[in-house]
Parts: structure tokens; C-alpha cells; sequence
């Protein structure tokens, strides 16, 4: 099991080594500091794997040693504060850096420096029968409080307020992000209190999923770019004003230009009216011939059309931004289903 934690450990070093690499190498691209941050993280952890390698093939430091050893149980508190930065980066770019620090990273700071730093003598733990006997001893409790808060820490992510207007990154993906992050906690807490090596092996595979991921979605998915108004007509498909309700809607999609957020839904669309999503979605039949996710995408891609036909050299990344795409590839499908060839062929007919 030794040996496969260590080539499992290998292998992420040299993950996290070229994962960074290519974040780093392509930060330029972007309209914010997210692949600085990433790709410093990357490095930060290869380095600490590094460490940990060559501790656990010594047999100083091991998954089945003493219980809640302080380097693992403050050193992550390093990881806790970085892991933040990065989406905080893509929800609200413009944050303020300093109440950050304040509110969010200085309690972890201040954990880990009384951790480290504050010269406590801590007992070693062999045995939930040492646990149980030593419990009452600052040094211990001390050290399981610390535990339990950075657990409960990871939840935070999903309190960031998420703002289309101002993210040019996909909820989904946060979520997916926010997810791995109390994942790797789980581990780690898990790790601490139970001492198996399937855990760990297990831990090890998470962190070098949750890096790629993060790598690929950040060079391939998010469309990296700032978020400005397009001087550009909306570009609206006609509909009969047969009814009311088909009315509201409109005046509701063409309010502060809804019809481009991405958690735009035909469920909250139909909340926002008072009325339920059957009713709605008869009335976009009924005045389009089009179900609201087809009549969307028309909206949507017929404005990128429109803007390209009179601007052909607009950014394409700042216009499926715009409109609410907040993936690439999801933009791209959806232009060659409408437009019968891709944004770039579409381009190159304008400029013959």
C-alpha cells in the first residue's frame, strides 16, 4: 500500500507541476488574476506532496502514525485561505481585496500562527485510547477545534453571492468547485481522525482530479474576458402580442437584459411572472412556435450574428460572454445548430 501511495504521490507532483505550468503560461489571456492563482497553488501543493513523500518513505510521518500531528492539522490551513482566492477571482473579480483578508483570512491566520508558532507542547496521540485520556488538555482539543473549523470552513463557497453581471464563470462550475473543496476537507478530516491508507490513496486522486479539472475548465471552457456592455441593438425574435401573459414576458426578459443571464430558467421565469412554467411555456409556443430554450437560443445567437455582421472583428469571447454563455463549447454548439457553421466560418464569409 506504501508503494502505491507513493507513486499515487508522484504522480500528482508531476499533475500539479504542469498544471501550473500551463496556467501560468497562459495568464495573460485572462482579465484577472484566476490562473496566477492557480497555477501558484498548483506549484505550492506539488511542493508540499514533495515533502510528504520523501516523510512518509523515511517513516517519519504516515497516515497510520500519531493522531493529529500539527503540520497537518495548521499547514492546511494554508491551503483553506489560497483555495478561496481563486473563485472569488471568477464570482466577483472586483472585490474588495481587503475586507477579504480581514474577515475571511485572518481567522485562519491567527489559528495557524498559535498553532505553529506560539510555542505549545503537544502531546503524542498512538491511540483513540491516548485521545480519550488527554482530551481534556488544551494542546488536544485545541487541535480538534481547529479540525472541525476547517471543515466547516469549506462550506463558506457557497455563500458567495453569485452575480452573472459580474462572473464570466459558470455556477455550475463554482458549485462543482465549491464541492471538491469540502470534498478534499472531508478527506483530510477524515484522514486525521481515522489513519486508513485507502483514505489517503483516495485524497491523492480527488486533489489530482480537482486540479485538472480546474486547469482544463480555466483553458478550455471559461470564456476569459471583461465583463462591459456591447454597443450594440438587442437583437429580439417578433412575437405576436396575443396575450397578457406573453406581454409580461417579453417586458420581463427585455428588463436589464434577462434574457442573457445564464440562470435565466423557464422555472424562475415563470416565477418572476406569478404565473406556473406550463402556462408560460404554452405562451412562447403559441407566439413563437418555439419552446423557451429554443427561442433563447435563437435570441442569443442572432445577436451575436447581428453584432458580427456590423462589427466583424468583436471579440467572440466578449460576445457569447455578453449574452450569457459562460462556456465555450456550449456557444459554439449552439451557433452551428442555428447558424449552420461555426462562429469563426461565419466571420470569414462576412470579410470575403
Amino acid at each position: 500500500m506504501k508503494y502505491i501511495a507513493t507513486a499515487l504521490l508522484v504522480f500528482m507532483v508531476v499533475g500539479m507541476i504542469v498544471c501550473g505550468s500551463l496556467l501560468w503560461r497562459r495568464r495573460m489571456e485572462t482579465g484577472d488574476k484566476s490562473r496566477h492563482i492557480q497555477a501558484i497553488l498548483s506549484w505550492v501543493s506539488a511542493l508540499f506532496a514533495t515533502i510528504f513523500i520523501f516523510r512518509t518513505w523515511n517513516e517519519t510521518t504516515s497516515p497510520d502514525s500519531s493522531f493529529f500531528e500539527p503540520e497537518h492539522v495548521f499547514i492546511p490551513l494554508l491551503f483553506q485561505m489560497t483555495f478561496f482566492l481563486y473563485p472569488l477571482e471568477v464570482i466577483h473579480p472586483n472585490v474588495s481585496r481587503t475586507r477579504v483578508y480581514v474577515f475571511l483570512f485572518a481567522p485562519l491566520f491567527l489559528l495557524m500562527f498559535l498553532g505553529l508558532c506560539s510555542g505549545i507542547e503537544y502531546t503524542t496521540l498512538h491511540s483513540y485510547a491516548d485521545i480519550w485520556q488527554h482530551l481534556g488538555e488544551f494542546n488536544v482539543w485545541f487541535r480538534l477545534l481547529t479540525l472541525v473549523i476547517m471543515l466547516f470552513y469549506g462550506l463558506a463557497l457557497f455563500l458567495v453571492p453569485y452575480n452573472w453581471r459580474e462572473s464570466s464563470a459558470d455556477r455550475t462550475f463554482i458549485m462543482k468547485y465549491a464541492l471538491g473543496f469540502c470534498l478534499l476537507g472531508i478527506l483530510h478530516f477524515s484522514i486525521q481522525i481515522f489513519h486508513l491508507y485507502w483514505l489517503l490513496l483516495v485524497h491523492q486522486l480527488v486533489w489530482i482530479a480537482f486540479f485538472v479539472s480546474v486547469t482544463y475548465y480555466e483553458l478550455y471552457e471559461r470564456l476569459n474576458v471583461p465583463l462591459k456592455p456591447l454597443d450594440a441593438k438587442t437583437g429580439e425574435l417578433a412575437g405576436r402580442m396575443e396575450d397578457k401573459l406573453w406581454e409580461q414576458t417579453l417586458i420581463l426578459l427585455n428588463s436589464n437584459g434577462k434574457w442573457r443571464s445564464p440562470e435565466l430558467s423557464l422555472t424562475s421565469l415563470a416565477e418572476q411572472l406569478e404565473s406556473n412554467r406550463t402556462y408560460v411555456g404554452d405562451a412562447f409556443k403559441k407566439n413563437t412556435g418555439m419552446t423557451f430554450v429554443e427561442y433563447i437560443t435563437q435570441r442569443r445567437i442572432r445577436y451575436i450574428a447581428e453584432v458580427l455582421e456590423r462589427q466583424p472583428e468583436t471579440n467572440l469571447n466578449e460576445l457569447f460572454n455578453y449574452v450569457g454563455y459562460r462556456q465555450r463549447s456550449t456557444a459554439y454548439r449552439n451557433f452551428q445548430k442555428i447558424m449552420g457553421m461555426s462562429p469563426t466560418e461565419f466571420i470569414g464569409k462576412l470579410n470575403k
